[in-house]
């Protein structure tokens, strides 16, 4: 697949090589924006369970203290929280943290209180 001119220069060869690299500069550069956005979604979901578990320990150090919860604490980019105390079946309490994408349930976590 050799097509040569009069002076033997490789036009085929040089086609080829920069279509091959125009290829390859287009999926690199994909795959490139690929990964920054999965870094970034990987970054929110760090923020979001960083602030679930700073809700879940405030909503246990009010407990030891009596003093009351925040019910509805503040939002942290496109998620709201949303954190309760509930008494169980066997006596123990429940504190739930609940977090909210789109007015979807994302994430939930939960323990148990010791009674007062």
């Amino acid at each position: 697949m050799k097509a040569t001119s009069s002076s033997g220069f490789l036009y085929m060869d040089v086609l080829v090589s920069l279509f091959v690299m125009s290829v390859f500069c287009s999926v690199l550069g994909m795959l490139m924006i690929h990964s920054i956005q999965e870094y970034s979604h990987i970054m929110e979901e760090d923020r979001t369970l960083q602030a679930m578990t700073l809700y879940m320990e405030e909503g246990k150090a009010a407990w030891v203290n009596n003093s009351s919860i925040e019910e509805n604490p503040p939002p942290i980019g496109m998620y709201t929280f949303q954190r309760t105390i509930e008494e169980g079946s066997n006596g123990l309490y429940i504190l739930s943290v609940v977090a909210y994408r789109h007015e979807k349930e994302a994430h939930r976590f939960t323990t148990y209180l010791l009674g007062k």
